[in-house]
């Protein structure tokens, strides 16, 4: 039998391997021609294409997350860009404020709303609401969470105490001599520093002067902000810091950083997953969030700092005790008649602007001012300069000329898109002295004033003086333009006493119509204010912002 059996081997050994091997070929030309057929192949009927615009400091996992996804379901195209979410509520309510030849002229060419949006916080999406963006859902699923915490540099954390004795939010914050500056991301546009107001409300314990007094001591301490991410604590030394942050910023500083957390735990970075998409692309959408909660994407979130919705901790802590390894539920966003209370009572003790300036270039700009080599332009732009040297850094400044026919059809153009004063003081200044007059330019002023006021009514943010400034010498002649009444009809449809919006007129020279103002002004409790030398325009500008200190309900309209 043994001989038999070994005389048997040699003729169907190599036929089986021959066999197996040609099964093997067939089967994986079978797997690459089904591959090939499922990406290219027009019978692929259920093919979706789905794009995502997340907030930076999730984009990356999240990225990965997809890449998994797409190996896996070979119909879907899945695409996932990081997309600030400021920039992200711009486009959108771009998108929604419409193209007509009065709306406001983008900042850039913005880009095609999303299927998704993956913000760091809920109120991104409250916000994109309330200016206009209804396709935006006032909630989305969480599919992460980082708590808010103070970032210390470790070596200060050791030298008070860390980590043995740790300090914590009372010292630090609620003292009323603290062993360092606190730095806070300002809370009019940052969801960390929404989250600071929330754990001083917290340590006020329901004592309103408390609470304002934390809030009066920080106030000077705030950091204007043009993204996510909040500036980092400095070390012993010189100006030594703490800065309100997230858990996710603390670890990405390496072992460098300890997370010094609230007594409990405030509303932070709760990342809504929000599907804004109303076609086939739906599918495609449930099936990644289907992938961001399931345990892989769970882990992959893990490994960038990022919680999982229900509080979980991340893993990579360089350095024990640097962040908490426990559970951390995050806590809920308040309603929004609770966040708008919290921004208006930071308001109250640091008070700030959002203002879009609206700068007149028409021919008659170039006129001499009586008694001085400045033409009316020249002493324009020196008392704007001047100005915004002045501003507190947190508060928001948008630039526009205006004229006829100054870009194409539009009387307008943008010279400064809104944003904080702090980090752009040169590039205003720079940009104010490229101004030029147009020699052979009218007033477009009708025109010019509704885009500006709907850009600005669009952008409206809480816990802020919003204000439309114009400046200009003469009354409107764009006879190719709307007239008065229209105008005067528009502005009473925009008109929302939760949100006010003056106009503050600023004129220069002698050829104002100020009838023709006071009743633009008045149809937005805004006013006029003549001056025949632009240098007086500093002193307007102050006095007015003071006027209009007003935050809803008790506005001094």
């Amino acid at each position: 039998m043994t001989d038999s059996g070994v005389r048997r081997r040699p003729e169907f050994w190599p036929v089986a391997v021959l066999s197996a091997a040609l099964v093997a070929v067939l089967g994986g030309w079978t797997a690459v021609s089904y591959l090939d057929r499922t990406r290219s192949d027009p019978a692929c009927a259920q093919r979706t294409a789905l794009r995502v615009v997340a907030a930076p400091s999730v984009a990356v996992p999240a990225q990965q997350v997809a890449a998994q996804l797409a190996a896996r379901d070979r119909c879907l195209d899945l695409v996932v860009e990081a997309r600030e979410s400021a920039q992200v509520l711009r486009d959108l309510t771009g998108a929604a404020a419409g193209s007509s030849p009065s709306a406001a002229p983008p900042a850039a060419e913005a880009a095609p709303a999303p299927d998704v949006w993956l913000p760091e916080s809920t109120l991104w999406l409250r916000r994109a609401r309330d200016a206009g963006a209804f396709q935006v859902p006032e909630t989305g699923v969480t599919v992460a969470s980082t708590p808010v915490v103070l970032a210390l540099d470790r070596r200060t954390a050791a030298r008070l105490g860390w980590p043995s004795r740790a300090p914590g939010w009372p010292a630090l914050v609620g003292a009323e001599r603290p062993p360092l500056a606190v730095v806070v991301p300002d809370p009019a546009v940052s969801p960390l520093g929404f989250g600071a107001l929330a754990a001083i409300r917290a340590l006020a314990a329901g004592r309103p002067g408390v609470a304002a007094a934390i809030m009066r001591r920080l106030a000077p301490r705030t950091a204007a902000v043009t993204g996510e991410a909040p500036p980092a604590p400095a070390g012993p030394g010189r100006g030594e810091t703490a800065v309100v942050s997230t858990e996710q910023e603390v670890l990405r500083g390496g072992g460098e950083r300890v997370a010094i957390y609230p007594p409990r735990p405030v509303p932070g970075p709760d990342y809504p997953y929000a599907v804004l998409s109303s076609t086939g692309a739906r599918d495609g959408a449930a099936a990644f969030l289907r992938a961001l909660r399931a345990d892989e994407g769970a882990a992959t979130l893990a490994r960038h700092g990022l919680r999982t919705a229900g509080g979980a901790p991340p893993g990579g802590a360089a350095t024990p005790g640097q962040i908490s390894e426990a559970a951390y539920p995050p806590a809920p966003v308040p309603t929004p008649a609770e966040a708008a209370a919290l921004v208006d009572a930071w308001s109250g003790v640091h008070l700030t602007a959002r203002l879009l300036a609206v700068l007149d270039v028409s021919g008659s700009m170039a006129a001499r001012i009586p008694g001085t080599r400045e033409t009316r332009l020249s002493a324009t732009v020196k008392a704007a300069q001047a100005g915004v040297q002045l501003l507190l850094d947190a508060t928001e400044i948008g630039l526009w000329t205006f004229s006829t026919d100054l870009d194409g059809e539009r009387d307008y153009r943008e010279i400064v898109p809104v944003g904080p004063v702090g980090p752009r003081r040169a590039l205003i200044a720079e940009r104010l002295a490229q101004v030029r007059v147009e020699p052979d330019g009218g007033t477009g002023l009708y025109d010019t004033t509704l885009a500006a006021y709907r850009a600005s009514a669009r952008d409206w943010t809480p816990g802020r003086i919003n204000l439309l400034l114009v400046l200009t010498d003469g009354t409107d002649d764009n006879a190719s333009g709307i007239g008065r009444e229209r105008l005067l009809r528009e502005l009473g449809g925009l008109q929302d006493r939760r949100r006010p919006l003056p106009i503050l007129f600023i004129g220069v020279g002698p050829d104002i119509d100020r009838a023709e103002l006071d009743q633009i002004a008045k149809a937005t409790g805004g006013r006029v204010a003549l001056t025949p030398d632009p240098a007086g325009i500093r002193q307007i500008f102050f006095t007015a912002l003071a006027e209009f200190s007003c935050l809803p309900p008790k506005c001094r309209r």
